[in-house]
């Protein structure tokens, strides 16, 4: 516990994912696929203030070569309340026991969030070495 703040090692129910994604204005997908996604994550953590969740991150990919943090989301009347970098801590403590030399470990920011993501390392893209980011969201 810090804060007052409860971070558990869990995988979010479906309703508790619906419930943030929603808090932050983000679309939901039908039931069935957040199930099956939220299932096939190879690491959770949930945050919870008074018995109820209020942030989330996981970690999903093949479990040898590729990471990438997904859904880090917190519920707006607890940001900027360190519950961001709770969830980041915890990812991280994971990753440094589970990625294998040279594996790569990849996230998409949010507009205006990258210096939080550039403190644990991550690099801003395009630079000089690396080319954008790029992804399709299937409609």
């Amino acid at each position: 516990m810090t804060g007052g703040f409860a971070i558990i090692e869990r995988i979010p129910t479906v309703e508790e994912y619906i419930k943030l994604r929603n808090s932050v204005g983000w679309g939901i997908a039908e039931r069935e696929s957040i199930q099956k996604g939220l299932s096939n994550s190879l690491y959770a953590v949930c945050i919870e203030f008074g018995g109820n969740i209020i942030g989330m991150g996981r970690v999903i990919g093949d479990g040898a070569l590729a990471y990438y943090i997904q859904d880090i989301i917190v519920l707006p009347a607890f940001q900027k309340q360190g519950v961001g970098r709770l969830i980041m801590d915890g990812i991280i403590r994971h990753l440094k026991k589970n990625c294998t030399p040279n594996s790569i470990v990849g996230l998409m920011a949010a507009k205006g969030v990258t210096a939080f993501y550039e403190k644990y390392g991550f690099i801003a893209r395009p630079d000089e070495k690396h080319g954008p980011g790029m992804f399709i969201r299937w409609s």
